[in-house]
């Protein structure tokens, strides 16, 4: 029984402790991105596109696209100008071209996620050994760890239980359901009637596959960057801190006043050189997700628009269903950016409260230029034009309301 009980705490930490949390947050993405085809996220020059890849590239993209976008513009097109069908077909295909993106992203970013990845190791490396602020880097990326498997086990369920819920009404009830698609006909074969039914649902199950994998991908590598950001911010506030515990109770210290003076420098010198390479690593990150983010700025506030325009058109499952779609990766966005505005907003008070005025006249003047830095927040935003937070996120959802009330 001890000897169970032995292995099994061996197994939990090495589950826990991660020697290189960049490359095994690398490898979770290419492990998820090689299901759709995408065998080279990282720019790794070893690696080259394969016949297979392609072909499971052609396979799923392609039976994508005709389950969600072409097949909703040709309803689109047959039902235009009616106005509860139109929002419908323009719901279905602003939730298709989200995933979509998301997978061109992942396709062409290679070379710009390889150069962000080498930043990320030479970041990780910059922390001392054994150091608080290498601890608390660790921590903040093992917790990213943590929500990254939450969404692969949420990502799974919510895709899993759309499948899972027309296919239960149709076995047990007496009409052939499909998920979240409007009207008699698939492109251009109709849907309901033997044996086009059961070839839609096994198309519309492997354009679902592709769309749970390739979020999930997209979604993994956004929390793994975030986590890399938050990790700096709070490794220079933990640093502050210990300077603020030194300068405060000097004799509790283990050096004497040389001692302290060269602690000091040292965990200065670590928070600018730490410091600068995080405006270096944000304006690469910020860089890379400015445009995709202004599209799905567009495409999530659509989503929102005609699942509240179909509300009282379409049934609750429906509505549910791509309303979670559009609202959850917006929510998700604003959320990090509202993470890393914090983080900012702590990192500054830590510097303003290091102690400074206790410190040398040289020491001070760098305390001074991080904290004239500090007042220029790091942000995440959608097409340059609108800061990723909390009230972008409230702002959206009060003009949705009011589009929705012209229209009604």
């Amino acid at each position: 029984m001890d000897m169970l009980s032995n292995q099994f705490r061996t197994l939990i930490s090495k589950i826990n402790y991660v020697e290189d949390p960049v490359e095994a947050a690398k490898k979770m993405v290419s492990s998820i991105q090689q299901l759709v085809g995408i065998r080279n996220v990282f720019g790794d020059k070893k690696r080259s596109v394969t016949i297979p890849c392609l072909f499971i590239t052609l396979f799923f993209g392609g039976t994508f696209v005709y389950v969600g976008t072409f097949s909703q513009l040709v309803y689109l097109v047959q039902v235009f100008p009616d106005k509860s069908e139109t929002f419908k077909a323009l719901n279905c295909i602003s939730v298709t071209c989200v995933p979509l993106s998301k997978y061109f992203f992942m396709w062409f970013s290679s070379a710009r996620l390889r150069t962000i990845f080498e930043l990320s190791h030479h970041g990780v490396s910059l922390l001392p050994e054994k150091s608080a602020a290498k601890k608390k880097m660790f921590g903040t990326l093992q917790r990213a760890r943590y929500a990254s498997w939450f969404i692969v086990a949420n990502q799974a369920f919510i895709h899993i239980l759309y499948l899972l819920m027309p296919l239960i009404f149709t076995v047990f009830g007496n009409d052939r359901y499909l998920p979240t698609t409007p009207g008699d006909s698939y492109g251009l074969s109709p849907k309901y009637e033997t044996p086009f039914y059961e070839i839609t649902f096994a198309v519309t199950c492997v354009a679902t596959a592709f769309s749970a994998v390739n979020q999930t991908g997209y979604i993994v590598l956004f929390i793994t960057l975030v986590a890399h950001e938050l990790g700096h911010f709070y490794a220079i506030t933990k640093t502050l801190n210990e300077i603020f515990t030194i300068l405060r109770n000097p004799n509790g210290s283990e050096f004497n006043s040389e001692g302290i003076e060269d602690s000091i420098n040292q965990r200065l010198i670590f928070c600018v050189k730490q410091h600068q390479f995080l405006i270096y690593y944000h304006y690469k990150i910020r860089k890379l997700y400015k445009v995709v983010f202004g599209a799905h700025f567009v495409m999530m506030t659509v989503v929102l628009v005609t699942t509240l325009q179909t509300m009282n058109e379409w049934d609750g499952r429906n509505t549910i269903l791509t309303g979670v779609t559009g609202i959850m990766p917006l929510f998700l966005y604003c959320f990090g950016g509202e993470l890393l505005i914090s983080a900012g907003q702590e990192m500054s008070t830590s510097i303003y409260t290091c102690g400074w005025e206790l410190m040398e006249a040289r020491q001070a003047k760098i305390v001074i230029l991080m904290l004239c830095l500090a007042q220029r927040p790091l942000y995440l935003s959608a097409a340059g034009v609108f800061i990723m937070n909390r009230e972008t996120f409230g702002g959206i959802v009060q003009v949705v309301y009011k589009i929705y009330a012209v229209f009604n």
